[in-house]
């Protein structure tokens, strides 16, 4: 339930007469107190078309940081995908009138690119946080800023965090296999930490126990996500294996790719033989072969609410309370499954 004007008037220390002009829009209070009563309004829940309107100025500056700490995940086969994120942030910023600036660190200490950018002259970050972990995350306090991440979230709430449903993605791969005849099902992992990866494996293990599917310690793989050393950690494990399972789901699509690879040259037949099934639906998806079921990933929607989030933090900053904001993604049934 919305506040009441009476409520957001005790918490601002107005008469709510004041709090109705500056909802309304209306002359007879200063820029300034319409400011401080739209950032209280906020923060209890209120989201009138007039908040959306003074989130608009063109005198704030965001900057995206774009973060590759070893490369194995973000890398040039992320780049449409990551470009996607972008794309949503900076509709979002034009919307506002705001300026966006990016920067990217390849590997680069922490440490160091806090202190790049501790002074910059920006008023919030958007961090791409896919490949840091829970304590790198933690650091980013010190920029002293309003902060934003996506693409991951700790498992201590210190920022706003917008990621995908991973959880949800991983079900829909599940119960998609199972629809289709499978009940032998296996899983290829990373070999480098992200906080999706993580959440992608836990998923998997929940709806393979929804849906009563023995999880086989033989048939879960790790493997590099760099394209070229999947291919080769998944050569070592078909040259040992005797038999597989009828299906593998694979925790993003550079894997998949990389599984496929492996399994042609070891010449089995996708889906015939086995069916492969990724997740984040990159644009060579639909030209691999076969071309690969995945999970769609709502970047562009992601890349919005990030921006979304962050005007609300340089609006209101007092009393800020962090969300996980978590949004859905699609299956995208193609032609790497097969129905037993």
């Amino acid at each position: 339930m919305p506040p009441r004007i009476v409520d957001i008037a005790k918490a601002a220390g107005v008469s709510p007469s004041a709090v109705s002009l500056a909802l309304n829009n209306k002359d007879g209070v200063s820029a300034d107190l319409r400011k401080k009563i739209a950032g209280i309004a906020v923060n209890m829940g209120y989201r009138a078309r007039f908040i959306e309107n003074d989130f608009v100025n063109e005198n704030i500056t965001i900057k995206l940081l774009k973060i590759a700490r070893h490369g194995h995940i973000i890398n040039e086969r992320h780049n449409a995908f990551i470009t996607e994120y972008m794309e949503g942030i900076e509709t979002c910023a034009k919307k506002r009138k705001y300026k966006l600036e990016v920067s990217f660190f390849n590997r680069a200490p922490i440490e160091e690119i806090i202190n790049t950018e501790k002074n910059a002259a920006v008023d919030g970050f958007i961090v791409l946080g896919t490949e840091l972990n829970a304590h790198e995350l933690s650091l980013f306090a010190e920029l002293a800023k309003p902060t934003v991440f996506i693409d991951t979230y700790p498992p201590c709430l210190m920022f706003d965090c917008i990621d995908m449903d991973n959880a949800d993605g991983t079900f829909k791969v599940v119960q998609h296999l199972y629809n289709n005849g499978h009940r032998s099902i296996g899983l290829v992992k990373s070999s480098y930490e992200a906080r999706n990866f993580k959440m992608r494996e836990a998923g998997f293990l929940e709806a393979m126990g929804y849906f009563s599917l023995p999880v086989q310690e033989k048939y879960i793989i790790n493997v590099d996500p760099a394209f070229d050393k999947a291919i080769l950690d998944m050569n070592n494990y078909l040259d040992a294996c005797e038999k597989l399972p009828s299906a593998f789901f694979c925790l993003n699509d550079i894997i998949a790719y990389g599984c496929m690879k492996a399994l042609r040259d070891h010449k089995y037949r996708i889906p015939e033989d086995i069916s492969i099934i990724g997740f984040d639906d990159l644009p060579s998806s639909s030209l691999s072969n076969p071309p690969l079921n995945t999970v769609q990933v709502s970047t562009h929607q992601i890349g919005w609410r990030a921006l979304e989030k962050l005007a609300e933090q340089i609006i209101s900053p007092q009393g800020h309370i962090p969300e996980n904001i978590l949004v859905a993604g699609n299956l995208v049934v193609r032609n790497s499954v097969r129905r037993i």
